[in-house]
């Protein structure tokens, strides 16, 4: 699976498109649902049985909701012959954040590890809006190859297990949810216009169908409610904790994580063909850390983390190119580009905002070069505020994952303030230094101060200036060793005048020497 990646290009080179990609990238975005030929429209509601609680099973008629009624999963054969008990250490996982490749290579170290070591569980604490479809792959390939029972339980109150997250929830050996929490809308969307115009007719049926076909796989090997996992991807469909459980997609609801072990105590769990029975509550806890690689593509694949990196990158190499030597902030800034670049390979990108984003970016430098009084570089802020808020695009199909998940114009505006400021003070220091007298050459010869060494008149002389010897002329004639200074260069030949050095002509020594 490709996944989408934007290069670091030049700056400069985006202005020419800066105007047009500006038009192109401002329409708003919103998600469509794929439309499904062939389904019959719901069913009517039916009022529930009467003594049933939310977090009951399904009957034998199987349960319903508003929409739908779904049929209860085969239940769960177990083998014959003696269970076992486990005991031992239960190693926590917290993955809180979008499923990418810092949290998923976190899950299946930790798999790997409690294997090796023993452990009696893994307990994955949940809460993600979705991510990367190649990363959840790997997940659930590892949860369902597991050798140690893993726990999913979606904590705290108000966290979610949407789209990907829906998917490594039902994979555990044992899914629970904290209540007030929710899971599903598993559904691959393609942005605001229509899947079939986007991706083709084939091509949005393909996608769909294969991550039906994961998702209900998942439902069947953990006995869990196939029909509404089939509807989590088609139709987008979500449950909150209650009704998760109620309809067989998750086996609990409980608060936290003693709540949780209470519920676990002398619970049998069918691994590989075997039954064993959990006893969590006498066991050691152990929280499985996270390696440094791990916490740095965490860390880089937030969308506001990777903007930052982006612009902070742009200024470090900025900052070396308008003051060579200091190495520091282009090194730095080099280092934020390549980090701002591995974050793209991990969230969904638009590659026309990032256009936008480096046609504002171009623009912003060439408002240092060009006198518009701030034009171009208000458009390019403009332009680097809507690239940004743009940048991370939900619809991506190599990408399961909440439309919620985008940079929002209040997480722009301070970086674009930021980036602002610095174009700002690099304009006046620029404007500055072409304001300022020259100090190197022979325009850095003007106001240096000297002795004469031959007398000099209007025909000629010669002069001591700078550590070396002159030709030089002067208005009024100069004796030897008279102080003087230089108010004109004309090729290798000095105009000089008398240095006043009691300070009282001060007015007149300004004019002498030719400065406004």
């Amino acid at each position: 699976m490709i996944e989408s990646k934007i290069g670091v290009r030049a700056a400069v080179v985006a202005v020419v498109a800066g105007s047009i990609l500006m038009g192109a990238s401002s329409a708003a975005r919103a998600q469509v649902p794929l439309p499904i030929p062939g389904l019959k429209p719901p069913d009517p509601p039916r009022p529930p049985k009467r003594g049933a609680t939310p977090a009951s099973r399904p009957d034998d008629e199987g349960s319903k909701t508003a929409k739908r009624s779904y049929p209860k999963p085969a239940p769960i054969e177990w083998p014959s012959g003696p269970s076992r008990d486990l005991s031992g250490t239960v190693r926590v996982v917290t993955f809180d954040g979008i499923v990418n490749v810092g949290l998923g290579e976190h899950v299946i170290d930790a798999i790997g590890t409690a294997t090796r070591e023993g452990d009696q569980l893994v307990l994955i604490e949940l809460d993600t809006p979705g991510g990367l479809v190649s990363m959840t792959e790997r997940i659930v390939q590892a949860m369902l190859g597991s050798r140690v029972p893993i726990v999913v339980h979606v904590t705290p109150s108000g966290a979610r297990a949407a789209s990907a997250g829906t998917l490594i929830t039902m994979a555990a050996h044992v899914a629970a949810m904290a209540p007030a929490t929710r899971i599903g809308a598993a559904h691959p969307v393609f942005g605001m216009q229509d899947p079939e115009e986007v991706a083709g007719k084939h091509m949005a049926a393909k996608v769909e169908n294969d991550l039906v076909a994961l998702a209900v796989g998942i439902a069947e090997t953990r006995h869990r409610n196939q029909a509404w996992a089939e509807d989590a991807v088609r139709r987008s469909v979500s449950a909150t904790a209650e009704e998760a459980a109620r309809l067989a997609v998750v086996d609990l609801v409980v608060k936290d994580r003693p709540a949780l072990f209470a519920a676990l105590e002398g619970r049998p769990v069918l691994l590989n063909g075997e039954k064993v029975i959990l006893h969590p509550q006498s066991a050691s806890i152990v929280v499985h850390p996270q390696s440094l690689r791990q916490r740095l593509l965490n860390l880089i694949a937030t969308p506001g983390v990777a903007s930052l990196l982006l612009v902070l990158g742009f200024i470090g190499v900025m900052v070396e190119v308008y003051q060579p030597g200091m190495v520091a902030p282009g090194v730095m800034g080099v280092l934020c580009l390549v980090c701002a670049y591995m974050a793209t390979e991990q969230l969904p990108i638009d590659v026309g905002a990032g256009l936008l984003l480096l046609a504002g970016l171009g623009l912003l430098v060439a408002e240092l070069y060009t006198p518009t009084f701030g034009a171009l570089g208000f458009l390019g802020l403009l332009g680097v505020a809507f690239g940004m808020t743009l940048l991370v695009d939900p619809s991506d199909t190599d990408f399961a994952i909440d439309p919620s998940i985008r940079l929002t114009m209040w997480d722009v505006l301070p970086i674009a303030a930021l980036l602002g400021g610095f174009v700002a003070y690099l304009s006046y220091f620029l404007a500055t230094t072409q304001r300022a007298r020259s100090v190197t050459g022979l325009e850095g010869m003007i106001g240096a101060r000297g002795r004469v060494l031959k007398p000099v008149d209007g025909s000629g002389g010669q002069v001591f200036v700078a550590g070396e010897y002159w030709r030089a002329t002067s208005v009024e004639p100069l004796d030897v060793d008279t102080p003087v200074r230089v108010v004109r260069v004309d090729s290798l030949c000095l105009e000089v005048r008398r240095e006043v050095e009691d300070g009282s002509s001060e007015e007149h020594q300004r004019q002498n020497r030719g400065r406004p």
